[in-house]
């Protein structure tokens, strides 16, 4: 499926934000879900380059993306203009399950983890509007999308270098004097085991966004997989996830 590009900018440092209209904008967009995009003109990037959806405007009607350039490909991704088009399946992969009505929920976010939390965040103020939301960087400098993450909940910040809002990690920020029903975060694995463990006696529902490399993105190759919680199986995270109960797999 083709897709226009219609905003490339960069946010800071090697951080790029992307919009992007096509026909995918017809489909059912869950908050988690993933595109996956051929980069390069020919055939030097053999895998596809899977990127998480950020955001849905359904008036535009267009998506947008949020990538960190780490090598050649995702360069080239960064290089791309106003009017170029990409080659891009999608929607794949399991989205985050929406919490009930009235919920009391906590979104945690970070790094290039923080983009999927956005449309997340966004549906889940639709239903309640107990809310916090914690993003965590490594300097201020890394720091995007606060105002935008402020618009829909309460915010904290936290940086390794204090730089910004709370020196520390993420659960360096957690308010030691509130409760929650709903947690969903995404970030680097570390990340998410440590959350798991703050929360471990706390009667919490959590959901993990995994970041991993993929290949196909459909599940046919088995090239991206994580071990379910008594290491029994594996999950394929572009199929079977890359949204997972925190319960259901090996953090």
């Amino acid at each position: 499926m083709i897709l226009d590009v219609i905003k490339n900018t960069n946010l800071t440092g090697d951080i790029w934000e992307m919009e992007l209209t096509g026909p995918m904008l017809v489909k059912p967009i869950r908050p988690g879900q993933f595109i996956n995009i051929r980069v390069g003109e020919s055939h030097e990037h053999v895998l596809r380059r899977p990127i998480s959806i950020g955001a849905v405007d359904r008036d535009t009607p267009s998506l947008t993306i949020v990538f960190r350039v780490v090598g050649s490909g995702t360069k080239w991704l960064s290089e791309r203009e106003v009017g170029d088009q990409l080659d891009a399946l999608g929607p794949l992969g399991r989205g985050f399950p929406l919490p009930k009505e009235g919920a009391r929920v906590l979104i945690v976010g970070g790094g290039v983890g923080v983009p999927p939390l956005y449309e997340l965040a966004r549906e889940v103020r639709k239903l309640t509007e107990q809310v916090d939301i914690i993003l965590g960087f490594g300097s201020g400098s890394d720091c995007f999308w606060e105002d935008e993450f402020r618009q829909l909940g309460r915010v904290r910040v936290a940086t390794e270098d204090g730089s910004s809002g709370i020196k520390g990690y993420v659960t360096d920020a957690i308010p030691n004097d509130q409760i929650w029903d709903y947690l969903y975060t995404c970030g680097p694995k570390p990340m998410l085991r440590a959350l798991k463990q703050h929360f471990d006696k706390v009667p919490i529902k959590g959901y993990v966004s995994l970041e991993e490399h993929m290949a196909c993105g459909v599940g046919a190759c088995h090239g991206c997989t994580c071990h379910t919680a008594d290491f029994q199986e594996t999950k394929r995270i572009c199929k079977d996830g890359p949204v997972f109960s925190w319960e259901e797999v090996a953090l």
